[in-house]
């Protein structure tokens, strides 16, 4: 799994209401934003490349609990659609 992804907890994601990250160099940067919904205890992911998110094309979303179970399927949800962006640009 991607270092970035790995450091995720439920606690790592208190350190700011909405954290963005990307992984990558150059032209060929992966990122991703993830929001607190405190109220709710859930975690508003996305993905996206290249562009920042409000001009981004090719946002994917997706809503996960804010606790142990939630944080992990989060992570694999981000390792899955990085894969899937190494995959596009080997392509």
């Amino acid at each position: 799994m991607e270092a970035a992804f790995e450091r995720i907890t439920p606690n790592w994601l208190q350190r700011a209401f909405v954290y963005t990250g990307s992984v990558g160099t150059g032209f060929r940067v992966f990122r991703y934003r993830l929001a607190q919904d405190g109220e709710a205890k859930t975690v508003h992911a996305a993905t996206y490349s290249n562009l920042c998110y409000d001009k981004a094309e090719d946002v994917e979303k997706r809503d996960f609990a804010w606790d142990d179970d939630g944080v992990a399927e989060l992570r694999a949800w981000l390792q899955e659609n990085y894969e899937a962006y190494l995959a596009r640009q080997r392509a």
